[in-house]
């Protein structure tokens, strides 16, 4: 039986550990260095897989207030809760529960959308993350901009161990499962060329792209949580 692609994010122990992160990681200097050059602090915001959120506290703590935070899973919109509402009164309020597969935001909503740390990686698969790039896309304004981050597999932390990968039966190249704190989590990690295929599919041009490491020095924080991933910036045109 094919194992769901889902169930690690639905579980409370993934929701903890992730607000672990919220409060012991933050907002890492290089994300910190594509929303300012990609976003104004005056733009309407949506952040997509939020998870418990990390980011979106980031981006409340640097001042981008219009936001509105996400996530599919009840307990990460339960803990996201429960972190904002610890950092700032009412912060609570902007987060809610969505599927970036399915927004339920009218078309042309948001001036940016964020998806952090993999959000779109993690996704059950090609066809997620076509519905969730269109959905994306759809909902930003004309000129409107995703910022993201993806896992890298020729420049990334783990590029030789990827380079001898086979994957499983049942998934294509670049996906796996992996260990985590909790349980196993299904996971893509692609290479530059494959993403911006995929931005172009949906109707969105790529307009910046670089690891990490060359944006900015993350703390040994960040590096133990994420290691060097590749952050992304695409615009709808």
């Amino acid at each position: 039986m094919e194992r769901d692609r889902r169930a690690h994010w639905l579980e409370t122990g993934t929701a903890l550990h992730y607000a672990r992160a919220a409060a012991r990681v933050g907002l890492w200097a290089s994300e910190r260095v594509m929303i300012e050059r990609h976003f104004r602090r005056e733009h309407r915001l949506l952040e997509v897989g939020a998870g418990a959120g990390r980011a979106g506290l980031g981006l409340l703590r640097l001042g981008f207030t219009d936001l509105v935070i996400t996530d599919f899973s009840p307990a990460m919109v339960e803990m996201a809760r429960g972190v904002l509402a610890e950092a700032g009164p009412g912060w609570e309020d902007k987060v809610r529960p969505a599927d970036m597969t399915g927004l339920p935001f009218p078309d042309g909503a948001f001036d940016g959308v964020l998806a952090a740390f993999n959000a779109l990686m993690c996704l059950r698969g090609r066809a997620d993350r076509e519905k969730a790039l269109a959905e994306i896309r759809r909902v930003l304004r004309p000129g409107g901009r995703l910022v993201f981050s993806a896992n890298d597999r020729e420049r990334g932390d783990n590029r030789e161990a990827w380079a001898r990968h086979a994957p499983e039966d049942g998934l294509e190249p670049g996906e796996r499962w992996h260990d985590s704190p909790t349980s196993p989590v299904f996971m893509r990690s692609c290479t530059e060329e494959e993403m911006r295929e995929e931005l172009e599919a949906a109707g969105l041009r790529a307009v910046g792209s670089a690891l990490s490491s060359e944006l900015a020095e993350d703390g040994p924080a960040v590096r133990a949580f994420a290691g060097v991933t590749r952050l992304y910036a695409a615009e709808r045109p």
